[in-house]
């Protein structure tokens, strides 16, 4: 019998891992169960891509190998690319193959150590944990752990290595988007790619628009040497903005390790998701006018002032839980037209065909943000002007050795926001569970129209997927004085109450 760790590497969204948790046997093991839930699934073709990280080669060759054996038509990209162009060969080969499986092989904004997978079923529909046929990841999981499962090889397997087509993916993205060469003759952008794979394909896309860039770690180097390739990590993209009021840049841009977050600012310094969301609504609606509104999705951590804006513009938010694989499902399944996530992560309804793919094009976002702004400067003034009339925590998290400390510590937070009457929610409005707790003071909405009090706060505070005793908590608000006072309050309680520990 095959000895197996206890363990394993499926997390919320994904598989992902250090690289020397796990040796050959168990990768290989991971292939084996994901290859037999393909099979349960009906997939014949799997399409493999990477990023630049050091941990991608040795697992994508353990994977082809093991793909070719078990009878697959397989398909892998060599080249260190971005995800979201991953996505795109997917969605490419379904055209031919429509039982297509994506495996990008990333591990997203984690630090160098890290390795992993992203997932598409047919479709090219993402799924997580709990999340796509017959469960997902879960599903994985399970057969991952069943030493009675024994991954049956086949004839009939194939290979075929296809180059880096970036130039399709510019040319497919920016005919979406209705962007023509040079189109943003004048503009100056400060591009931050924090040495990941997306890199040369954006300097590419917008330096062909006509977009003057002055790149920053521009080079793919899976080694990260300027630490965990993460934009939205606090202070990490003060070398972009002080590059910015050098070159007198009009924006600055940062990208995750595998591309597919991104993170808008300016000389000032770096916008909320949920206002970078109009420009890019503005540009939706300019290109696909509709009389009806736009469900747009976002998690709990877009703030209550970007979600009034959102409905203005013909949007109805919709709000769901955090998780990439989820919200992306999730927009499938009600027509969505976009989505945003704090984190930093935006999606879109993205056609190629007779498919109709709802994910993330982080090209496709710059490019509709830019549309807008250059159509209309004003706009980038309004959205400077909302980013200053808030506060916002950023995300800080605190860690509990014991699982009974952490619960305490967190009911101790939710009793806080109960004695000054603030409204609480576990679930959307649809009767989704939000795997936290939301909080609202001061805004309202009724029958789709937000409307806020001259002081409102939002906070959404939950206990961490993936990691162990770990208790997340973010907090927006009309001003900084109140804010930081919740902020202050949270931190007592979890800090000097509970002796949690401050983690990144």
């Amino acid at each position: 019998m095959r000895f197996m760790k206890k363990k394993d590497p499926i997390k919320t969204y994904d598989a992902r891992w250090e690289v020397s948790d796990f040796g050959d046997s168990e990768v290989l093991r991971l292939f084996e169960a994901t290859f037999g839930y393909a099979r349960l699934i009906e997939v014949d073709t799997l399409v493999f891509a990477r990023d630049a990280r050091l941990g991608c080669a040795r697992v994508l060759e353990i994977g082809i190998e093991a793909a070719v054996k078990a009878g697959f038509r397989v398909i892998a990209c060599f080249d260190p690319i971005s995800t979201p162009l991953s996505y795109f060969i997917a969605m490419q080969t379904a055209g031919n193959h429509p039982n297509t499986m994506g495996l990008s092989i990333t591990a997203s904004h984690n630090p160098r150590q890290y390795i992993g997978i992203k997932y598409t079923v047919p479709g090219v529909v993402a799924i997580g944990y709990d999340c796509g046929p017959m469960g997902g990841l879960t599903k994985v999981k399970e057969l991952y752990h069943d030493n009675s499962y024994v991954q049956k090889y086949r004839e009939g397997g194939s290979l075929r290595i296809i180059g880096n087509p970036a130039e399709e993916y510019i040319r497919y993205t920016t005919e979406l988007a209705g962007v023509e060469p040079k189109s943003f003759r004048g503009m100056k952008v400060v591009l931050d790619t924090f040495n990941g794979s997306a890199g040369p394909e954006l300097y590419r896309a917008l330096t062909r628009c006509g977009v003057e860039v002055s790149p920053i770690r521009l080079t793919p180097n899976g080694e990260f040497p300027t630490g965990s390739p993460n934009p939205t990590s606090q202070n990490k993209m003060d070398p972009a903005i002080q590059l910015a009021v050098q070159k007198n840049a009009d924006l600055v841009l940062g990208i995750d390790g595998d591309g597919d977050r991104i993170v808008f600012g300016d000389q000032k310094g770096i916008f909320s998701a949920g206002f970078v969301m109009i420009p890019i609504l503005k540009s939706i609606l300019e290109k696909e006018p509709c009389a009806d509104r736009y469900k747009i999705l976002y998690d709990p951590k877009v703030n209550p002032l970007a979600l009034a804006k959102w409905a203005e513009l013909n949007a109805e938010p919709l709000l769901f839980r955090n998780g990439h694989s989820q919200i992306k499902g999730h927009m499938k399944e009600i027509g969505a037209m976009a989505g945003a996530e704090e984190s930093g992560h935006f999606y879109h309804k993205l056609p190629i065909g007779d498919l109709q793919v709802s994910g993330e094009n982080s090209l496709y976002t710059i490019l509709l943000f830019l549309k807008a702004i250059h159509n209309q400067n004003e706009i980038l003034h309004q959205v400077r002007s909302m980013q200053d009339q808030i506060y916002t925590s950023g995300e800080f998290n605190y860690y509990f050795p014991e699982d009974r400390v952490r619960d305490t510590a967190l009911q101790a937070i939710i009793q806080y926001f109960n004695a000054h009457k603030a409204e609480l929610a576990t679930q959307s409005e649809d009767g989704i569970e939000l795997e936290g707790t939301v909080v609202y003071k001061g805004v309202h909405k009724i029958n789709g129209v937000i409307t806020l009090e001259k002081e409102w706060y939002s906070a959404y505070v939950r206990t961490a997927t993936n990691e162990k005793g770990i208790i997340r908590s973010y907090i927006s608000s009309s001003g900084s004085s109140c804010g930081k006072k919740i902020k202050s309050a949270i931190i007592q309680l979890l800090a000097n109450e509970f002796g949690g520990v401050e983690v990144e």
